[in-house]
């Protein structure tokens, strides 16, 4: 039941703040969503990557996406070898910084939150959420920074942890991997989405508190 209330309690969150970006959008006033980025930057500190499962607009435009592609049957490319790697996401953060220092210096009218929110959707159509989430997202690579070790995140439960590996399937971004004693998930990737707790057939995994 709890888990239900939490899986309904995110998509309302989703879906309100989604409205507020379509509504920042038509009042062209879209770049005041990086306050709302800031906040979740700041929260991750605390409560791991929420603004990544809960709040960002390209995460909610992903999920029916993937409701339509698992129905279908239709399989995604996975994150080409080439760009598996921490400088290349940290290169693409850094142009991303080059390009909003660019506009202001030059005046140029363009939204790049928007063209940004566009790209993410149109690689998701062809590749795995991973590739998205954990090797370009600008947004995604800070958050990685600040939530390595969160004061709360999705924790595994070692002793009732059978290593079934289905939070491992199920996680859109690769950030659970098994260990002899259980799986692990690393909260500075975790989305917090909720999904590996959804399908633990033992319970195993909740969003808790980190015990260091």
């Amino acid at each position: 039941m709890m888990k239900k209330s939490a899986a309904t309690a995110r998509v309302i969150v989703e879906i309100l703040f989604l409205a507020l970006f379509v509504f920042l959008l038509r009042e062209r006033s879209l770049q005041k969503w990086f306050l709302i980025f800031g906040g979740g930057l700041v929260a991750s500190l605390v409560f791991g990557r929420i603004y990544c499962g809960w709040i960002c607009p390209m995460e909610t435009l992903f999920r029916p996406i993937d409701w339509l592609y698992s129905k279908l049957g239709i399989k995604r490319f996975k994150t080409p070898k080439l760009f598996r790697g921490s400088a290349f996401r940290w290169i693409v953060l850094a142009l991303f910084l080059l390009l909003m220092v660019a506009t202001r210096l030059f005046h140029l009218k363009v939204n790049l939150l928007l063209y940004i929110t566009a790209l993410s959707v149109l690689v998701t159509l062809f590749f795995e959420e991973e590739f998205w989430h954990r090797w370009i997202c600008p947004f995604g690579t800070l958050l990685s920074l600040f939530s390595k070790r969160p004061l709360f995140g999705m924790r595994v439960k070692k002793p009732t942890c059978v290593s079934c590996g289905i939070c491992q399937r199920v996680c859109p971004v690769d950030a659970i991997e098994r260990e002899e004693d259980g799986m692990k998930i690393d909260t500075s990737e975790c989305l917090v989405c909720l999904k590996c707790g959804e399908k633990c057939p033992k319970l195993s995994i909740n969003y808790s508190r980190s015990d260091r």
